[in-house]
């Protein structure tokens, strides 16, 4: 099972965004407080690491046995209201599909603007705009 963590002091929206992601893909949330990668890794081979990269845009890391395999950061991030049963992780780009397919059960989808819509707690319904970071 994945780990979902953020960065060691994330801003409360980046928590939030993070545990609600975390719900969504049926994985497991850690508070990393104090905890290293190292720790993190002992939990479990497979994690998901949100935090801001360059310190402005939040962002994905996707790391295996310590290693970054992907980057994706997130360029908007709006909510709705949630009407309806909850639908679990929709992504529209096959490229992000097939990156985080390894980590959470994710469904590819055609419909909605936005690259990557899920259902968080209480109702709320996330809709990012995701961007894959080529190094």
């Amino acid at each position: 099972m994945t780990i979902v963590t953020t960065s060691r002091k994330p801003v409360p929206e980046l928590r939030s965004l993070a545990k609600d992601f975390a719900f969504a893909a049926g994985a497991r949330y850690v508070i990393r407080g104090k905890m290293g990668l190292a720790e993190i890794i002992s939990l479990d081979p497979a994690q998901i690491i949100f935090s801001l990269y360059q310190g402005t845009f939040p962002s994905l890391e996707l790391h295996r046995q310590g290693t970054v395999d992907a980057l994706l950061v997130i360029t908007g991030i709006r909510t709705a209201v949630r009407e309806g049963p909850r639908t679990g992780i929709l992504v529209k780009d096959l490229s992000i599909y097939e990156r985080l397919t390894p980590y959470i059960p994710v469904k590819l989808s055609e419909a909605g603007e936005d690259s990557c819509v899920f259902d968080g707690t209480r109702s709320r319904r996330y809709l990012l705009s995701l961007k894959i970071h080529e190094a």
